[in-house]
């Protein structure tokens, strides 16, 4: 036997799937370049598109972005900050509040004309819950010589999830003082039922110059609650000459506010925030609201976040655009604002659909309406307290509302939905004074407090001979059967 030679070793097989894989890498790795390239030029054109479109607002638009329009808003001293009182007058009013019978009392005013009197069991038991909150009301009196407020605000990163929790109380204040209102007016004391009449409309005003559309909508409604009280009031009593001058002088300073622009402002500015926020990576897309991204839309933008630059300018260029319908004379901004609304439907409904412009862009139209409404009741019961004004002058209605100006009015107001003077008609039992409302049609002041939205309806006030003032109520069967 051959001795075994040590020195000799069986060959190892090479390796060839190592080098068939780098290989593989290497093709792959040039078979990307191309694309990712093309993405990162993509990517950046996005980006300098955006940086051109924010630079062009800061050229055009100088303190449009949220930080800076917080930095602008008014500063009221805290002494006569009406925003102090709500806060103050909300932790006074037990939550919560009112009480359903109560408060569908509100309700039942829609059945009542503005002429009628509460029931007796409805007026007892309204009584019986003002002296409940007796602390809570005498606090809110004090709204009556405020007319400016400031809210603090504290952002969070995700601006959909700020709070507005004490804005949001002016409502029930509102409420406390329309309940007020109503007391005073079923024991036929207009002087303190106005001077209620005017502290809604400084809680409303509690409101300043917030950028946020729920918090002008708010203030919105508080004014509008503040007419409806005033119509009823000049409906059940008559009231000072002073206090019909003061009340309206209120309402013209009202009648200024940009409610509509302060909106589209600052709705440009918190999408703009939202946007950067998504941009950096420090809001994650899964938690804006409860919106459900199918995973190729969440990766794409989560991930890349490559689609958001030219959403983020698609929706800036669209609210500007909203902007300058808002400083349109009221009656042209209806006609701008629906063919706005068309092109963002059309731009939700495009193969790959900007996601977050979707999201956020509200409905202008709606905005824009709801802005005109108010604007229109607090025209007509601007007029309706200067035709009550000349009534208690002259002992004689107007024969029109040109017979107002100059001594009770600078000029007759015209109507937000079309641009003409609002209209005018002497009817059975006294006057009106009204507007035609967002259909455009003279529908010869017919007023429907319960659905004051629908077509055929027209927005105003109905002013009532004195000897028709102050009636019983009629049985709430009818009431229900034959609304106001």
């Amino acid at each position: 036997m051959k001795p075994v030679d040590e020195s000799f070793t069986i060959a190892k097989p090479r390796r060839r799937w190592l080098k068939r894989l780098g290989c593989g890498l290497l093709i792959l790795l040039i078979l990307l370049i191309p694309p990712t390239c093309a993405w990162v030029m993509w990517d950046h054109s996005l980006r300098e598109r955006l940086d051109e479109a924010l630079a062009e607002l800061d050229r055009t638009d100088p303190g449009w972005r949220l930080e800076d329009i917080e930095a602008a808003r008014e500063q009221i001293p805290e002494d006569e900050n009406s925003a102090r009182v709500i806060i103050a007058v909300s932790k006074l009013l037990p939550k919560p509040w009112p009480p359903q019978d109560l408060d569908d009392l509100l309700a039942h005013l829609a059945h009542l004309a503005p002429q009628e009197q509460l029931a007796t069991e409805d007026f007892a038991r309204l009584n019986q819950e003002l002296e409940k909150v007796r602390p809570a009301l005498d606090e809110a009196h004090g709204l009556m010589n405020m007319p400016r407020g400031r809210h603090r605000i504290i952002y969070e990163r995700n601006t959909l999830e700020t709070r507005l929790n004490d804005q949001g109380e002016a409502r029930r204040i509102v409420k406390l003082l329309e309940f007020d209102a109503l007391r005073h007016n079923q024991n036929g004391d207009g002087k303190n039922a106005l001077a209620s009449c005017r502290a809604t409309i400084n809680a409303g005003r509690s409101i300043g110059d917030e950028p946020f559309a729920v918090s002008q909508l708010v203030r919105d409604a508080c004014v509008i609650a503040a007419c409806n009280a005033a119509e009823r009031t000049l409906a059940q009593s008559e009231p000072p000459p002073d206090e019909l001058t003061s009340l309206q002088r209120t309402l013209e300073r009202e009648d200024t506010h940009p409610d509509l622009l302060i909106i589209m402002r600052g709705e440009r500015a918190i999408c703009h925030a939202l946007f950067d926020a998504v941009e950096s990576g420090d809001v994650s897309l899964n938690g804006l609201a409860d919106v459900r991204w199918n995973w190729l839309e969440y990766a794409l933008i989560s991930i890349w976040r490559m689609n958001t630059h030219e959403d983020h300018v698609l929706m800036l260029s669209l609210m500007t655009r909203a902007i300058t319908n808002a400083r349109l004379p009221m009656h042209e901004q209806s006609e701008a604002e629906r063919q706005l609304d068309q092109e963002a439907h059309q731009v939700r409904s495009l193969p790959r659909p900007p996601i977050l412009t979707g999201l956020l862009m509200p409905p202008m139209s709606k905005w824009g309406e709801a802005s005109r409404r108010t604007h229109a009741y607090i025209r007509c019961t601007i007029v309706g307290l200067a035709a009550e004004r000349y009534r208690r002058t002259h002992k004689t209605w107007p024969d029109s509302l040109e017979s107002l100006c100059p001594q009770f009015l600078a000029a007759v107001p015209l109507d937000p939905f079309d641009g003409k003077s609002l209209r005018f008609r002497r009817v059975e039992d006294g006057v009106m004074i009204y507007s035609v409302s967002s259909d455009g049609t003279d529908d010869n002041g017919n007023l429907d407090r319960e659905h004051p939205n629908q077509p055929g309806v027209d927005i105003g006030v109905r002013l009532w001979d004195v000897v028709k003032r102050r009636q019983p109520p009629r049985p709430k069967a009818q009431q229900e059967d034959n609304p106001r």
